[in-house]
């Protein structure tokens, strides 16, 4: 417990009378910065008191200590041979040397520090007897390959002569010395003297120096070496920060002497070259292929989701067998024409992610090339495929991901040679049925299969059946007619997909194709085929807390929509529910092949008639309800007036006012005209005096009008008038006049219009959402930019105006009705409402359907039913399916973990057999994290299950 007095309080606490210092439970991090300020001075002295020994003995020996290590926990002093006995297992430690009056950058080979290889790290007994130069006496001895520094190439340039003290004092390398080998580090860039084997069964030098460590950059005479942890440092950098080669070997250069980088030596070229090296013998290990002999095939070195056992089984849905895929493409991960293509090597050439490279050349030289006319709306992507950049030999990427839980799919990940365009060939054994996602789905899956059928080169068995579909956030850029057809929404088996998960996806890899943009073709492939592994993997062993959310969020879902669909099940007509069913799995059945099955569910979304007299057929009523319609008008130019008023405020011009004149003096007009025919509708007792001025009620999308007009103009304000309708008027006086029929017939009227503004609004922010899509995100200049910003004030303005004429007329029902169900289905409308983001976002991602989405998005406000939970139907149908799958899936997770332990155990029995003991050593850890993953899998199922 603290008290106040703090570190300067002395005493007995059993003497005196102190107060606790009650602190918050938790403190903020601006709390604990609070706390060290006024502790700075008393850090800095500390800091600065390191620079000098506190004492010179040497920590081991006691005599006279020079070296400082900076790798060594508390940087103890040394003495020259302490230092060279204790870091003979430490070669890659930081050093400084004590001048006499402060500490100067060194390095260990200047204490006489050799490492030796070949026997653990003790010194070779040959040694004495053999020379080192006796192990380069090979029969390559003449070549040129080694990766020693040399001038010779450069002009005029002369054998180096430099020696270590040709360099700036201070500098904690030796450079242009035969007798070093240069070696990279994750702590920097050292030189040493490298002593190796010269028994007469030594191995090769780059086999001793890989044995230690250390991946050599060459083979015959090896003068540069990286070690392990370097390389994995840097791929793990790589990975987890998307620093490119240059900036993580600069940083080493940095890193070795903070004066001069510069003179430190540049092997930036032999970092990637052996990274790509260190790569490929990874993903060996990690798949197992130094095991057994047997073919790297494609997609083998890829690490794909969780799959299910394939096959259905007779209590289980086939749905839940279905293969979720999203197709889309990047085009940030451009690549350049490679100088020298002939001269490249690949490494992993379709063995990964990225398809094979001679396959896919060979497909489009023979694919044609014709241009494909967009049916739908102007879509992008269809206008992408037929465009080309003569300048990049890959405009982008293209490929495919699990829907479920985004996941890259082996071998399907290709480069566009010409807009979006491409062959997607993965891997489908065992797959009997495949939604597939893409933005332009409607456009594209109309000729896939002749596409397929025409090449020599893609297959795709009889019994595979498609089901195409687009995203939540395309669909609603498409016509009409493609929501029923392709949206998630209607499509059996999709539970709650995320139809835009490659846009997740392609985000890291956009931080990372800049530095991919001028590498080799195959450099560049393997680079993006390591990432998407990794991004796997990362799925892979987070799977069990994605599922739990799920599941979680689907125990919800199913009990929110149980109400909705037990008030629906109890009001609807036995026989009318039957006929939707069977008309269900009729579109379901055919929607595969024919996607027009779909639009029964558009039969139920048709549009409320704008022409609202169409309600009332009877002759009698045609001149009520023609006079009826016309005072709904005049209420909706007085909404539409008052906020083009408003909007002006006291600065208007004289056109502006006399534009206002004019559109008063027509509004009084259509007034007085209409109160002509008040008398034979409504009778001779209503009185002038039942007249009343309205009162604002505006609903503006963006607040930033100014204020009111001048008084003295606003004196004539017939938009502000109220108009004796059966609404304004009221139930009890209507009653009075005897004119409660013609109220009746306001309210069917009334709801028209609402369901008219409503629609209206949909279309509107709709608009919006592809205005900002297709105009404003593209904008780059300021006269195109300003030109699409007026575009989206426009649609702000329609957008206010009819949110205000469903404001008012809601309004308006509740002075004719009482009916609750009638509330209940129009609900108040406001600002949060409106934001395009809830137009258009993906109801099925997470909180967004259920925490973001406006009301009236989930309304039927377009169908004949007098219901409108009918269309909630569909979503406690996909909370279900949700449901149930995540359960599946929390099944197949265990059994793919299960499995993947018991691959490296059979494994096992193979490396025993050959006595392979480090192999074994290394399945067995293999074998043992699979089953931890497993164990945490299965607990963590259970307590989700149990909550």
């Amino acid at each position: 417990m603290l008290y106040h007095g703090g570190d300067n309080f002395s005493g007995d606490l059993g003497d005196n009378i102190v107060t606790p210092l009650h602190l918050p439970k938790s403190l903020s991090q601006n709390d604990y910065i609070r706390q060290w300020v006024p502790k700075t001075k008393a850090y800095l002295d500390i800091l600065l008191e390191r620079e000098v020994p506190s004492d010179r003995s040497c920590i081991i020996c006691g005599t006279d200590g020079v070296y400082k290590c900076h790798g060594c926990f508390g940087e103890p002093l040394l003495c020259t041979s302490c230092c060279r006995t204790q870091h003979q297992r430490l070669p890659f430690h930081r050093v400084s040397q004590w001048t006499g009056s402060f500490f100067e950058e060194s390095c260990l080979v200047k204490s006489g520090m050799v490492i030796w290889l070949g026997h653990g790290g003790n010194a070779c007994p040959w040694d004495d007897d053999v020379g080192e130069s006796a192990l380069f006496t090979t029969g390559e001895g003449d070549s040129d390959d080694t990766d020693a520094e040399s001038t010779l190439n450069e002009p005029n340039a002369k054998q180096s002569t430099k020696e270590a003290h040709d360099l700036p004092t201070g500098v904690p390398f030796i450079k242009n010395n035969k007798a070093m080998t240069t070696i990279v580090d994750k702590s920097g860039v050292h030189t040493h003297i490298v002593k190796y084997c010269t028994c007469p069964e030594a191995d090769a030098a780059y086999i001793q120096l890989f044995n230690m460590g250390l991946f050599p950059a060459s083979f015959i005479e090896p003068k540069t070496a990286f070690t392990f942890d370097v390389l994995n440092d840097f791929l793990l950098n790589n990975l987890e920060c998307r620093t490119s080669a240059m900036n993580y070997y600069s940083k080493l250069r940095r890193m070795t002497t903070s004066v001069f980088p510069h003179l430190v030596p540049d092997h930036y070229q032999e970092l990637m070259r052996v990274a790509r090296q260190w790569r490929k013998l990874k993903l060996l290990k990690w798949n197992g292929f130094g095991h057994e002999e047997k073919e790297v095939r494609p997609g083998d070195l890829a690490l794909f989701d969780i799959d299910a056992n394939n096959g259905s089984g007779r209590e289980t849905p086939s749905w839940l067998y279905t293969r979720s895929l999203v197709m889309d493409g990047n085009f940030k991960a451009e690549h350049l024409h490679a100088t020298n293509p002939a001269n490249e090597v690949s490494l992993m050439d379709g063995r990964g992610f990225m398809v094979g490279d001679a396959l896919y050349k060979e497909h489009l030289a023979i694919a044609k090339d014709a241009m494909q006319c967009s049916e739908c709306n102007n879509h992008r992507a269809v206008n992408l495929a037929n465009a080309s950049c003569h300048r990049l030999e890959a405009t982008g990427i293209g490929g495919c991901a699990c829907a479920r839980h985004g996941c890259f799919v082996p071998h399907a990940m290709v480069d566009f040679q010409k807009g979006e365009r491409c062959a997607l060939k993965l891997n489908a054994k065992g797959i009997c049925c495949v939604l597939t996602f893409y933005d332009v789905n409607c456009q594209y899956h109309k000729h896939l299969q002749d596409h397929i059928a025409d090449s020599l080169l893609l297959k795709m068995h009889d019994k595979l059946e498609i089901t195409p579909s687009i995203g939540l956030w395309h669909v609603h850029g498409h016509q009409d007619s493609c929501y029923v057809r392709y949206a998630s929404n209607f499509i059996q088996g999709t539970a709650r997909i995320d139809g835009e998960i490659m846009e997740t996806l392609w985000a890291p890899l956009n931080i990372i194709s800049p530095a991919a943009h001028g590498m080799g073709t195959p450099h560049r492939k393997e680079c993006l085929d390591y990432q998407m592994n990794d991004c796997n993997f990362m799925k892979m062993i987070r799977m069990s807390k994605s599922l739990c959310r799920k599941y979680k969020e689907a125990m919800k879902g199913v009990a929110d929509s149980n109400m909705a669909f037990e008030q629906l099940d109890e009001s609807a007509d036995a026989d009318k529910v039957k006929d939707w069913e069977a008309q269900e799995r009729l579109a379901h059945e055919r929607q595969s092949h024919d996607p027009t099955a779909m639009d029964i569910y558009e039969v139920q979304l048709r549009k409320v008639s704008s022409d609202s007299c169409t309600a009332l057929t009877r002759k009698q009523q045609e001149g009520v309800a023609t006079w009826l319609a016309e005072g709904l008008a005049i209420e909706e130019a007085q909404v539409t007036l008052q906020m083009d008023v408003r909007k002006l405020g006291h600065q208007a011009t004289d056109t502006q006012r006399l534009a206002i004149g004019r559109r008063w003096d027509t509004l009084q007009r259509d007034i007085d005209r209409w109160m002509a025919g008040r008398a034979i509708i409504l009778g001779e007792d209503l009185g002038d005096n039942d007249m009343q001025i309205m009162q604002p009620d505006l609903l503006i999308l963006q607040e930033d009008a100014k204020e009111d007009m001048d008084a003295e103009l606003r004196a004539f304000e017939p938009e502000k008038g109220v108009i004796p309708l059966p609404s304004n008027l009221g139930l009890e006086k209507c009653a009075a006049l005897g004119i409660a029929d013609i109220a009746d017939q306001e309210l069917t009227l009334r709801q028209g219009q609402a369901n008219d503004a409503l629609h209206h609004i949909r279309v509107h922010l709709a608009d919006k959402a592809v205005i900002f899509r297709k105009t404003v995100r593209v904008a780059k200049l300021q006269a195109l930019s300003t030109r699409a910003w007026a575009q989206v004030h426009s649609v702000d303005r329609a957008v206010s105006i009819n949110a205000s004429i469903y404001s008012k007329c809601r309004s308006q029902l509740c002075r004719l009705s009482v009916d609750d169900a009638l509330l209940k289905r129009y609900q108040p409308l406001t600002r949060e409402h409106l934001k395009v983001s809830t137009a258009v976002t993906d109801p099925n991602s997470r909180g967004q359907r259920n925490n973001v989405l406006a009301w009236f998005w989930s309304l039927d406000v377009e169908g004949d039913s007098d219901s409108s939970d009918w269309l909630n139907e569909f979503y406690r149908v996909h909370w279900l399916q949700e449901l149930l799958l995540v359960q599946h899936e929390m099944d197949w997770t265990c059994n793919f973990l299960l499995w993947k332990a018991d691959e490296w155990i059979c494994l096992g029995a193979i490396s025993k057999l050959a006595q392979k003991h480090g192999h074994v050593a290394y399945l067995e850890r293999q074998c043992k994290i699979y089953q931890c993953l497993f164990g945490e899998a299965r607990d963590s199922f259970n307590w989700a299950k149990a909550a």
